[in-house]
């Protein structure tokens, strides 16, 4: 027997903690910015301003499954209510919580429970890693359901998976000049003093660490920007939480690069089951010519190598980012997948591909000349490139 609830208050939601322990620790596919130590602190700093519920299923009595959404009154321009993947500001990674044992039943259930509570014609998973275990799942409960659905917004990303030893895999994912431009640059570094790979250990500082990391990156263009953690109070302190529980809990890698005790490069990533996920890097423009930031990502190979549980890191980039492309050699589908709920779901998913269309056709046509003339072409001789000869 199965049924499900939305919890909206995060007090209620922090009662569901044990539980919640549990199903994370036997998820389908791990998600740890949907755990409850990195979650809660989200929602109590983002969430006030959205109509955020957390739909919790149960199967046998027992927390099956836990799905962050949003409840939106449009969708794409349609006047559809949807219920979306919730993702705060610093979140790529919208996989939901769901037990491993009988996935598909899980899913099929959720689907029920939304079309007996009408609460939205539209539900929308967005940012799930394409092909995962997750995704598998939601196909077959889909086609199983004979919903109608969406596919859209996919891009790929970076993924690091386990090589026989990081010095390995760098070898095979940089090219020999390249790798000599590093040790070069590196050189030259050690020639400004004393330089120092440091990696977090369980008896470290964390409060260090962390207010290491919050100053270089505020140093940074991303602070010139205001999208540094430390340029608003909201994040700061959900940063601090976020950290502070992942070091706790043995989930947090953090390695950086230090001149003289000086932190110059900070790169740091949380651990979840066999899996493991990059967030934040940042490294001082001062000695941007050394290289500190891809110094940092090297000892951040090492670092990944270093966990024999973990097989595999995320790059968890947006899909405007291509710098990491350089040594994360494999890649990860990322993709949005919408279903319809009902005849009215049914029919926004139908013709959201119509509606798109037309926008780019009309679009396309607002570009034009008026009247359909063509541009009128230049007069006089054409500008002859220094090669090219006239003709005798």
């Amino acid at each position: 027997m199965a049924d499900a609830v939305t919890v909206e208050r995060v007090a209620a939601l922090e009662k569901l903690v044990p539980e919640w322990e549990s199903l994370a620790a036997h998820a389908l596919e791990p998600n740890p910015f949907f755990e409850h130590w990195l979650l809660l602190p989200a929602l109590r700093a983002f969430a006030s301003k959205n109509d955020v519920r957390i739909v919790c299923v149960r199967r046998g009595g027992k927390l099956s499954a836990l799905f962050p959404f949003q409840l939106a009154s449009r969708y794409k321009g349609l006047p559809v209510n949807v219920l979306a993947s919730w993702r705060h500001p610093h979140c790529l990674l919208g996989t939901p919580l769901v037990i491993r044992d009988r996935p598909q039943e899980c899913l099929s259930d959720l689907f029920q429970w939304l079309r007996q509570e009408r609460v939205a014609s539209i539900v929308e998973f967005s940012y799930v890693p394409a092909g995962g275990r997750f995704h598998q799942a939601l196909v077959d409960a889909l086609n199983l359901g004979g919903h109608f659905t969406q596919v859209g917004d996919s891009y790929t990303r970076g993924l690091l998976c386990r090589d026989k030893d990081a010095d390995g895999y760098i070898n095979s994912a940089l090219s020999a000049e390249s790798r000599q431009k590093l040790r070069r640059a590196e050189k030259r570094l050690h020639e400004q003093g004393r330089v120092a790979h440091r990696v977090l250990q369980p008896g470290d500082d964390i409060q260090r660490w962390i207010d290491e990391f919050l100053q270089l990156e505020a140093r940074g263009w991303k602070g010139r920007c205001g999208s540094a953690l430390a340029c608003t109070e909201t994040n700061t302190r959900f940063a601090n939480e976020a950290f502070t529980n992942a070091f706790k809990r043995g989930q947090l890698v953090m390695v950086g690069v230090d001149l003289d005790d000086r932190p110059i490069a900070r790169y740091c990533g949380f651990v979840a089951s066999e899996g493991s996920f990059a967030f934040k890097t940042a490294y001082d423009e001062e000695f941007r010519r050394f290289a500190p930031g891809l110094l940092a990502e090297l000892d951040m190979i090492r670092a990944f190598h270093g966990l024999p549980e973990v097989q595999w890191m995320d790059s968890f980039t947006d899909r405007s980012n291509s710098t990491i492309d350089r040594l994360w050699k494999h890649r990860r589908i990322v993709q949005r997948l919408a279903v319809g709920l009902g005849a009215r779901g049914e029919l926004a998913i139908l013709a959201l591909p119509l509606l798109q269309w037309t926008k780019r056709r009309l679009s396309r046509l607002a570009r034009r000349p008026p009247n359909g003339e063509r541009p009128e072409k230049p007069r006089g001789r054409p500008l002859q490139s220094p090669e090219m000869k006239p003709a005798a």
